[in-house]
């Protein structure tokens, strides 16, 4: 029987961080200090967008952004239905008008005949890139940090936040960060992560000059975390695909459904989504069960699609079929805290015959 329920996830930090870390603390410069600095500079090395910000939260991020791109109380925001409540917060928050969108049957991003203008936030789903066009949305794309289209890294062009969170492929105790083409974009939303202070100012209630900003300023702790960590991401996104290939091949030998990817992608995978071919919901329950019995959990991520979460659903929303159905009929392998990336080959091969053996069952 497998043991895939230790906490495996996030890695501890290591002599070299607990080190680090020390020197952090020790200077007492807590925030705006040389780590937030060197986390933009990395973040747009990395990505190769021309600007980075940082946040304490990627849920912070994508509210500063909406707020740097003009939302405003009663302005329409499309938003994928199939997506973690984190996407909804900040549009919640100012009030906009949610307008929940279906995804594709395929991907689960948002499908690219729901967005009809106004601001869109598309959603990067288990790594998978969303197919719409990477300058007219803003993108959540905490789940996609090392995942590339044709070559360059999803972040080169557009606007999108990302996630520095304990489950994430680059882990701290929170963290966020936007990179964006917009160099105005990322003044604003530098001065709104700072009470809407501009830069430069001191930091007084004469000097707030934005509605709309807050205390979004990243801990020089995570930041240090942050930077150090962003050195391993092309080690643990490879691990990823490699693990993912494997589970997706034994899924295709048990004819399960499973996410795909749009041509020219290579996702830096989050998450493992599989299904029965119908996405049954008493299959799904069947395999879950199987599963767990062997010593593989899995988890339900989106258990809830978000327009039908009480704390989000407006009036008068029509359903959204397929994130119904992926909600009700899908599971993700493994868990946050032991991810595939961390099984080891041995316990990969393993699951990979457990698949196939639940199918025939």
């Amino acid at each position: 029987m497998l043991e895939l329920r230790e906490r495996r996830w996030p890695a501890a930090p290591t002599a070299e961080e607990r080190e680090l870390l020390a020197e952090t603390a020790g200077s007492r410069s807590w925030t705006d200090g040389v780590w937030t600095e060197e986390v933009e500079r990395r973040m747009a090395e990395l990505t190769g967008a021309p600007h980075a910000v940082a946040f304490n939260s990627c849920t912070s991020a994508l509210h500063a952004a909406l707020y740097a791109m003009g939302a405003e109380r009663g302005a329409p925001v499309t938003i994928p239905a199939f997506t973690f409540a984190g996407t909804v917060t900040g549009a919640r928050h100012i009030g906009a008008a949610l307008r929940f969108a279906d995804v594709a049957p395929d991907t689960l991003t948002l499908d690219p005949a729901a967005a009809d203008g106004g601001l869109t936030i598309a959603v990067d789903l288990h790594g998978v890139p969303h197919g719409l066009p990477r300058d007219a949305v803003l993108t959540d794309a905490c789940q996609s940090l090392g995942t590339r289209i044709g070559g360059r890294h999803v972040g080169a062009i557009g606007t999108h936040a990302w996630s520095f969170s304990a489950s994430k492929m680059v882990t701290a105790p929170d963290g966020g960060a936007v990179t964006t083409s917009d160099p105005a974009l990322a003044d604003h939303m530098r001065e709104l992560r700072d009470y809407g202070v501009p830069a430069g100012r001191s930091r007084s209630n004469a000097g707030v000059v934005w509605p709309g900003g807050h205390n979004w300023r990243p801990s020089e702790l995570s930041m240090v975390m942050v930077g150090h960590r962003l050195g391993r991401l092309g080690h643990w996104t490879a691990r990823s695909r490699e693990v993912t290939g494997r589970l997706h091949a034994a899924l295709d030998r048990a004819g399960l459904w499973r996410q795909h990817v749009p041509a020219g992608a290579e996702p830096g995978w989050h998450k493992v989504r599989f299904g029965a071919p119908d996405w049954n919901p008493r299959a799904a329950g069947r395999m879950e069960r199987a599963l767990a019995e062997a010593g593989v959990p899995t988890h339900r991520w989106g258990a809830v699609p978000v327009h039908r979460h009480p704390a989000f659903r407006p009036d008068g929303q029509p359903p959204r079929p397929v994130a119904e159905r992926a909600a009700a009929g899908t599971l993700c392998l493994g868990t946050e805290a032991c991810p595939p990336m961390t099984w080891t080959d041995d316990e990969v091969d393993q699951v990979c015959v457990l698949l196939e053996t639940i199918r025939e069952g």
